[in-house]
Order: C-alpha cells, then sequence, then structure tokens
C-alpha cells in the first residue's frame, strides 16, 4: 500500500468517524471524588508552577550513612496545565527532574523542568500544541485545512519511511532518567532523548533523535547497563520489509565526549511481530548474565494505521490501544551474542506488565520475575478523570515467576518440565504442534500488590533472594491511592517486611544502594531511598533511608521547596566516586 493509498484511506475513513474532542478535565476537580479531599494535591496531578533551582538543604532526623554520598535524580510528570488546557492521561504531564543530594551527612533537594520542544512550544502557544500518550493536541485553529492534512500526513510517511521528519513526535521525556557513560538522559518511550547537566539539570542542546543513528522508531524508558557501562534496550522498528518489528540495540558509553553514546549505537537482534501492523505495547525487557534477552510480547496492540492518522481522528495514543483477552501472551528469548531466537515458544495466558523484576539462568532453564497484571484494557484508561473518579487503580500488579525450560526436544507432551525446586511454576510442551510450544503457568511470589519492583541491581541477571517495590495495603490509610507501602520480599521464604507510609502520604518508587564500606558484602547489605511525598503539603517532600535489611528508618530528611513537588515514576542513584552509575 502506498502512501496516496493510505492518504485517501484515512479520508475516507474520516467522514464516517464522530471526531473525538478534547475537553479540559480539571475544571470541576475540587469537587470531584470522595469526602473533603483536595484532587490537586494528588502528587501525579499537581501542577508545579516553580521550579526549585537554587538547592534547598534539608532537615535531618536520624543519622544519614557516612558513605552514602552522591544523589538520587528522579523524573515525572510534573506540569499538567498550560493555559486553559490540561492534560487528560497521568502519564502526560511535562518533566519534571528532582535531585536529592547527599553529602557528609546533609541532604539538598532542587527541581527544575525539562526544556524540551515539546516544552516551548507549549509555553510559546500557551496551549497544548504536542500530543502525548494520552492526550490529543488540538492543531492550530488558524492552520488551513490543507495545511493540517499536509502536517499529519508527513507524521504518516515518518512511520513507515526512512524519513526522520517527524514534527509532533513528543521529546516530553517524563518517564526516566539514567547515565549513558557520563552523560545524563532524561527518557520517554519516543525515539527522543534529552540530555540533562547532572549538576544544574537544565537541559544541555537538542533533542537527540535515536532514530537518526540506528534502525529504530522508538525506544524504551528501562535500558539495562552492563558492568562495563554499555546500555541495551528494546525499541520497535515499523519501516522493517517484514512487518513491525521489535530490535534490540546496544549503546557503548562515551566518557569525556561531545559526541552523543547513540552515534555508536547498534542493532543486535530483531524479532518480528505476530501481528501485522498491531505491534504489541511495552515498557521494559529482561536480560541474563548468560546474554539472552527476554521480551514478553503481550496482547495490547497498537494499531499503527490508526496512529498515523490520530491528527485527522484527533486520537491520541492509548486510543489507538486494543486489548485482546483472547490472545495469549508470548515469551521471546533472544541470544545477545548473535541475536539469534530460541526456537522454542513460550505462552501463557492473560499477561500485562510494565516492568520486569530480575531474570537469570539455572540448569537449563530460564527464571523470569515480573510485576504482572491480569489484564491490560485498563492502561488506556487511567486518564486524570478516572484517578479522580476511583481514587485508586483497579488493577493491580502481583510479583509473578515464570520458568522457561530451554531443551525440550526431547520432552513429552503434557508432563510439567519445571525442574526448579520450590516453584509451582509449570510447563508443558503442548500436543499436536509442529514447533515445540510450551505453555506456562506462574508462581505468585506475592499475595499483595507489588509495583515499581527494584532488586540490588549488582545481581541483575542472575540468582537473586530480594525484591523491593511499592504496595497499597496500609489498613489506615484514607488516601486511597495506592505506593503507602515500601516492601521487601525474600523470594526464597515468601518473608515479607513492610514499611508503612504515614497517613495521607504517597512513596516513590524504593531504590536500593549497596553499602560501599563492605568487603563481602550480602545481597541486602545496603539502604533503601525512596521519596515520600504527603497528599495535603504540595510543598514539602522527604528523602526516607530505610535499612535494606530491616527495613527500619535510618534518617529522613524533610525539604520545603519552592513550588509544588510532583509525582515521579522513575530514577537512578549516582554514587560519588564511581565511573559506572547502574540501575
Amino acid at each position: 500500500m502506498n502512501m496516496n493509498t493510505i492518504g485517501r484511506t484515512l479520508l475516507t475513513r474520516k467522514l464516517n468517524l464522530k471526531v473525538f474532542q478534547v475537553n479540559s478535565l480539571r475544571t470541576s476537580m475540587s469537587n470531584t471524588g470522595t469526602g473533603s479531599q483536595n484532587w490537586d494535591d494528588y502528587p501525579f496531578l499537581r501542577n508545579c508552577e516553580k521550579e526549585t533551582t537554587n538547592p534547598v538543604q534539608g532537615n535531618v532526623t536520624g543519622t544519614i550513612p557516612s558513605w552514602l554520598q552522591g544523589e538520587l535524580l528522579r523524573n515525572g510528570p510534573g506540569i499538567q496545565k498550560i493555559g486553559n488546557d490540561s492534560y487528560r492521561h497521568i502519564f502526560d504531564g511535562l518533566a519534571i527532574l528532582h535531585k536529592f543530594s547527599l553529602k557528609d551527612g546533609k541532604a539538598y533537594y532542587q527541581s527544575r523542568a525539562l526544556r524540551s520542544d515539546t516544552y516551548k512550544k507549549n509555553m510559546e502557544a500557551n496551549r497544548i500544541v504536542v500530543s502525548e500518550f494520552g492526550t490529543y493536541a488540538v492543531k492550530d485553529p488558524c492552520q488551513s485545512l490543507f495545511g493540517r492534512l499536509k502536517s499529519e500526513f508527513t507524521a504518516v510517511s515518518s512511520l513507515f519511511t526512512k524519513s526522520n521528519s517527524a514534527p509532533d513526535v513528543t521529546d516530553n521525556c517524563c518517564v526516566n532518567v539514567g547515565y549513558y557513560g557520563d552523560q545524563l538522559y532524561a527518557m520517554t518511550e519516543a525515539n527522543f532523548v534529552r540530555q540533562v547537566n547532572p549538576e544544574t539539570l537544565e537541559t544541555l542542546g537538542g533533542r537527540t533523535n535515536i532514530s537518526k543513528f540506528v534502525a529504530v522508531n522508538s525506544a524504551s524508558a528501562h535500558p539495562h547497563i552492563l558492568e562495563d557501562g554499555t546500555a541495551i534496550n528494546v525499541g520497535n522498528s515499523y519501516r522493517h520489509a517484514g512487518g513491525p518489528h521489535y530490535c534490540f540495540i546496544k549503546v557503548p558509553p562515551s566518557f569525556n565526549s561531545e559526541k552523543t553514546s547513540f552515534e555508536n549505537a547498534t542493532l543486535i537482534a530483531e524479532i518480528p511481530s505476530r501481528w501485522k501492523m498491531s505491534p504489541a505495547y511495552f515498557h521494559s525487557f529482561g536480560i541474563t548474565k548468560s546474554g539472552k534477552l527476554i521480551f514478553v510480547e503481550y496482547p495490547l496492540c497498537l494499531n499503527l494505521l490508526g496512529l498515523a492518522a490520530g491528527g485527522i481522528m484527533q486520537k491520541s495514543y492509548c486510543e489507538w490501544m486494543t486489548w485482546y483477552p483472547n490472545e495469549k501472551t508470548r515469551f521471546h528469548v533472544i541470544s545477545m551474542e548473535d541475536g539469534k531466537v530460541h526456537p522454542v515458544t513460550y505462552e501463557t495466558d492473560q499477561l500485562f506488565l510494565f516492568h520486569h523484576i530480575n531474570a537469570f539462568e539455572q540448569d537449563g532453564e530460564l527464571i523470569v520475575d515480573v510485576a504482572g497484571y491480569s489484564d491490560g484494557e485498563w492502561v488506556g484508561h487511567i486518564t486524570t478523570k478516572d484517578t479522580l473518579n476511583n481514587g485508586k487503580f483497579s488493577e493491580k500488579a502481583s510479583a509473578r515467576r515464570y520458568v522457561l525450560p530451554l531443551n525440550v526436544e526431547s520432552e513429552k507432551p503434557g508432563e510439567n518440565l519445571v525442574k526448579l525446586k520450590a516453584t509451582t511454576a509449570t510447563a508443558s510442551l503442548r500436543n499436536g504442534e509442529k514447533n515445540p510450544i510450551i505453555d506456562l503457568t506462574p508462581q505468585d511470589l506475592s499475595e499483595s500488590m507489588i509495583e515499581l519492583p527494584r532488586i540490588n541491581y549488582k545481581y541483575n541477571g542472575q540468582n537473586y533472594k530480594y525484591l523491593y517495590g511499592l504496595g497499597d495495603t496500609a489498613p489506615t490509610n484514607t488516601y486511597k491511592f495506592g505506593m503507602n507501602v515500601v516492601t521487601k520480599i525474600d523470594i526464597e521464604t515468601g518473608k515479607k517486611i513492610e514499611w508503612v507510609v504515614e497517613e495521607g502520604t504517597m512513596a516513590s518508587e524504593p531504590v536500593f544502594v549497596p553499602d560501599t564500606t563492605k568487603v563481602n558484602p550480602e545481597e541486602d547489605d545496603g539502604v533503601i531511598l525512596t521519596a515520600l511525598l504527603p497528599c495535603d503539603k504540595p510543598t514539602s517532600v522527604s528523602l526516607l533511608v530505610l535499612n535494606a535489611k530491616t527495613m527500619k528508618e535510618i534518617a529522613r530528611a524533610e525539604f520545603a521547596a519552592e513550588g509544588a513537588i510532583t509525582g515521579t515514576f522513575h530514577g537512578q542513584w549516582a554514587q560519588t566516586g564511581e565511573k559506572i552509575h547502574l540501575y
């Protein structure tokens, strides 16, 4: 199908479709929800109107360990309203970068908005003019119909050709932040990243278009960092001759270089999508120390033709995503060494996930741990409106373990092939199939909710014991938003230790920092860092330091910021003096 045919088809469809109108959802915020709660104070709905660009010193209680010297960098959506326009989805707000600095027992906080091209365009227009995941931006009303159609068809062309022209693709990198060598980048799920000054949080230079250096249309915001600083990531390619592919890339680290690390990026593996023109959405992937990559292809699919026509139909990215509950979720295993896909197909029922926890190989079996959901339909519906009406998300993730036997040539159908001890996970060869297909059932590693999972990253890709994450099981918490319990799970014994957040306070993703003073440290020798955001004090934030063994509080630093402190998704700790910064 050539581009003229696509264009005519999309125009014809437009005549038969009701135009989706974008409405502001914050007009009646204070009158929506339960009780007298002020919804504008919920951290992920706050609008930050003033940055804290100069570091403010925190009031420390307890004692911050003397070895804990460095910076916790975090990223998330923080500007929710521009002029009279408001973002519709909690993933969409303009990025705010946060930094907690620890030095000699003292703590400092600062924040700054990412000066992306998206930020600049929106601020100049005083309204939302660049679309995000769940927010369609109404185009310039002064632009002619021909001009608008031309702009949309340029976007169509950029998806399926080698053109790097994509004027309306967002570079609002509000999902994660991390180092590629000594270069700090803010990241999202598009093909753009933005370099950031780690000292001031100022945005450096123009946006980096990954597509110019390696053949991908996007890259995830969850790269894995190897011991030498090499980053491994996964992205999409919509331009492949065989249809959409999932592509793994390798980015060597750059040190003391004026060039971007991505100039040396290479493609190391490709997997074709099993749904033509509707590839699966994804957020992260797994990697093992032995050199295997794990990609989970779940049936939350993106209609590419619809996405390309998003401006004509006036629909956002997430409105072109569909969950197919009757389709199975598939695990792909790829060799990082030669890019070959393992010939065995692994499938399971009803699995969606944002975050991999860890993966490792043991005695011919691949163990894959994820924070999984039994449904993916809800992803497009966590809008500001739904958050206000429900007060919390309807779906909850739990830690799940899947065991994938790698060598199944001589196995009989129907038998449980899992040899790993102390697990209830199963794997069985499906009968009557020409090529081997293994049906998987998981082991539940957590009875209660667990999301934003983190581990001691030095154990990434190998056998490990401890998992940290956020839950929402606090029985006395009246702010029903979730993320009010910091949890540690012993995967071997099932033992769980919880640190319950104070009433009306939300915690951020727990970050494990290993104790640098230990000569032969145990896996949980270190601390957990998490930011605490009280819902009734928008300009207040605390950095909490927990003993990672006991989950007891060691110290906390409370800060009074210049403006509202907003919710964050992900971040990275950078220990002073270390050359390679892991997650």
